[in-house]
């Protein structure tokens, strides 16, 4: 018999055997608490069929508002014989999952205003014990303020570094209590800030891109003669947790 080829995609490697997900889902997955998982945008199902695959969870719902992906995923999913356990559907966001027990929710590798509109197009993520694992591609900081003037509580955070680039992983539930974040915890995340021990490398990098961010917008208000006070005040306060961070980090 010959031998199967190895489909390649991106960070994963697909082989019939086993799904090796890249550093940043592998994150998301370590955060999964629950035994039925929602994996909203799943593109090629490889995230359901790794938490299937190694017990962690019990069943899962791969959905995707993409027609083209959504049957690859259903494709991959026959593959490794767990059609039983990981269903399919295709739509857009979170609409018509209410229906699932679910108790984990993942939505990772969107933009962050996709994200808030997906939250905001599912009032039932407020009424039941959801755990949600988020992960914006863009606009984190935006996504963090909307979270908690909302009434989710953020209890953990995680930092992955995948193919040079720094992913930020949020974990919060639906606790009814809004609160206003600084612009320095919105930006680097309060637990972050409270816990740079635990990835004190990556902390620091992140440090350095807001710096670096604000540094090239403060330079362009500087030209252009429009008052940078807020932009300013945030990079030094971001610089002092760099700065901390560094005291504490020895490589």
């Amino acid at each position: 018999m010959p031998q199967m080829r190895p489909y390649a995609h991106k960070k994963y490697r697909y082989d019939m055997q086993k799904i090796n997900l890249g550093a940043r889902l592998s994150a998301v997955a370590a955060l999964i608490t629950g035994d039925f998982v929602a994996d909203v945008g799943t593109d090629h199902g490889f995230l359901p069929i790794y938490l299937a695959e190694s017990g962690k969870i019990r069943r899962a719902v791969a959905s995707d508002i993409r027609p083209e992906p959504l049957s690859k995923a259903r494709e991959n999913i026959a593959k490794h014989a767990l059609s039983d356990k990981i269903e399919t559907v295709l739509t857009d966001g979170l609409v018509g999952l209410e229906k699932y027990p679910l108790t984990d929710i993942v939505i990772a590798g969107m933009g962050g205003l996709t994200i808030i509109d997906i939250l905001e197009n599912a009032d039932f993520v407020k009424t039941r014990p959801v755990h949600l694992i988020i992960q914006p591609m863009q606009h984190v900081p935006e996504t963090r303020k909307y979270l908690c003037e909302n009434g989710y509580v953020i209890d953990r955070e995680v930092l992955a570094s995948d193919d040079g680039k720094i992913y930020q992983i949020i974990s919060a539930k639906y606790g009814g209590k809004s609160r206003e974040l600084s612009p320095t915890e919105a930006t680097l995340g309060a637990y972050n800030i409270a816990h740079k021990g635990e990835y004190p490398e990556l902390f620091i990098s992140l440090c350095e891109k807001y710096i670096s961010v604000l540094k090239a917008k403060t330079d362009g208000y500087a030209i252009a003669g429009i008052d940078a006070a807020q932009e300013t005040d945030l990079m030094h306060k971001i610089e002092k947790e760099k700065m901390a961070a560094e005291e504490k980090w020895q490589p």
